[in-house]
């Protein structure tokens, strides 16, 4: 049975409406979820922001302490294996870090992420955890997804993006 045989949809029938709208709905979804980097391209210079701290008070650019070194900001999910692997990527040499902040963020509950920041966070000068609860990091950033990397030098200005893991000696280089 050929491929076009499979994906054919009858002409008649009472699965006809039915067959047709899940195509429909397939093609619809892949439209979107391509749309979605186009929709929030990386953010240029470092942005303005409202998030939450871990206790629900608002957080804004503004309330970010200096960094003489950049900021890099992780868009990250507490149960991804990814992002705990780059946050111990990152503890391996904490004094590499002395000047950079790091601002984690994600949309997780408060609980999660105060978790996460005591297992994996813990060694790291310059932590920040932030809650997006809103859903709002990809207009403020780029389109993300568990673990992006945003690295802004000392200026503001967005050196690299980075979509996994990835090690501090590039972190590093990239600033």
């Amino acid at each position: 049975m050929g491929l076009g045989r499979v994906l054919a949809v009858p002409r008649s029938g009472a699965n006809f409406a039915y067959l047709w709208g899940m195509r429909w709905l397939v093609l619809v979804s892949i439209g979107i979820l391509w749309a979605q980097p186009e929709k929030y391209p990386p953010a240029q210079t470092f942005p303005k922001f409202l998030l939450y701290t871990l206790d629900d008070k608002p957080f804004t650019e503004k309330d970010l302490p200096p960094a003489p070194r950049g900021r890099i900001v992780i868009f990250f999910d507490p149960y991804c294996d990814h992002c705990q692997k780059q946050a111990a990527l990152l503890a391996e040499n904490p004094k590499a870090l002395d000047g950079i902040q790091l601002i984690w963020v994600s949309t997780e509950t408060s609980a999660a992420l105060a978790d996460f920041r005591e297992k994996y966070l813990k060694k790291l000068p310059n932590v920040i955890v932030l809650r997006d609860k809103d859903f709002r990091f990809d207009s403020y950033f780029g389109y993300s997804v568990a673990p992006t990397i945003y690295v802004y030098d000392k200026t503001g200005r967005l050196k690299a993006v980075h979509k996994e893991e990835v090690g501090l000696a590039t972190l590093l280089k990239d600033l």
